[in-house]
């Protein structure tokens, strides 16, 4: 089994870049030829509060895109909106991502005005960056799904954590059981792997290898509605019919409550580290530690 494809989701329910070649980070995927670009380092807020798919679906269609020196975001009938890695904001702003309060630094009135016009409302809407060497990120173990994370383990605006893991087999497995297929990119994973010798292996594994880099489990990721946002048209499934459907199969309410499970929630197994190594594009994956029991045990 090897790794199939990488990305890189700098802006939070955005978009995602798709790369050959990451860093990997305390903090997730980060771009070698500009460390400064990684995942979910950059978010949009509302009145401070953090903005999804789930309810603005249209944020898949913000694409960010690698230029010189930063990011360029773009998205339909709107200019481009350069974002420079060389120079941050100075306003830092208090936010919430999920029930946790984080920092960040915000973009001028600008920015907020290019969002406005972009969502078409004159809402509050801020755009922010973490600043790795300042902020305290959130802790891994404090989020609402049962895990196993260290003291170590960090998110910036991640949901959960710094990686998340899906299997082309286990979508496949999916799309046997649904009229309207969908695709791996609707669940926006980091590490997307294949030839897995089942669906949903990934489930078991507790700490796998990847070109010298050492991953450790620390959840499942239980799914909302959100992979029921087409990535590529931003529109909502109005059916629901993905979510439904892995409830009825994909569910362990003990410890995991009435969410499916679908992926995995991985973190750096040396906690210490600030980058651990390069993980690329058909990388071999070696599974080092399992709990074949995980499904049969509470």
């Amino acid at each position: 089994m090897h790794v199939h494809e990488l990305f890189i989701f700098p802006l939070k329910s955005c978009a995602g870049i798709k790369v050959q070649e990451a860093l990997v980070t305390k903090y997730g995927l980060a771009l070698p030829s500009n460390p400064q670009i990684y995942d979910r380092r950059w978010m949009i807020v509302k009145e401070g509060r953090h903005q999804s798919q789930r309810v603005l679906p249209s944020m898949a269609l913000i694409q960010p895109v690698v230029a010189k020196d930063g990011l360029t975001l773009r998205a339909p009938k709107m200019p481009d909106l350069f974002i420079s890695t060389n120079a941050f904001p100075k306003e830092v702003m208090e936010c919430q991502c999920w029930n946790d309060k984080i920092l960040g630094l915000r973009y001028d009135d600008s920015v907020s005005q290019w969002l406005r016009t972009y969502f078409g409302t004159e809402d509050e809407f801020d755009l922010v960056a973490f600043d790795d060497g300042k902020f305290q990120g959130r802790q891994t173990k404090n989020g609402d799904v049962p895990n196993v994370a260290r003291d170590g383990d960090m998110a910036v605006y991640h949901d959960m954590s710094a990686l998340h893991l899906c299997s082309l087999e286990s979508v496949a497995d999916l799309n046997t059981r649904l009229e309207k297929k969908i695709e791996v990119y609707n669940f926006r994973p980091n590490i997307i792997v294949t030839d897995i010798s089942k669906p949903f292996e990934e489930d078991l594994w507790r700490e796998i290898e990847i070109n010298g880099v050492k991953l450790t489990w620390l959840s499942p990721c239980t799914r909302c509605l959100l992979p029921t946002v087409d990535q590529k048209t931003g529109i909502k499934d109005p059916t629901q019919e993905s979510w439904k459907v892995l409830r009825s199969y994909r569910r362990k309410p003990e410890p995991y409550g009435v969410s499916a499970l679908f992926g995995i929630y991985l973190a750096p197994t040396d906690e210490s580290s600030r980058v651990c190594g390069t993980i690329r594009v058909n990388d071999f994956i070696q599974v080092t530690k399992d709990d074949p029991d995980f499904w049969n045990t509470k």
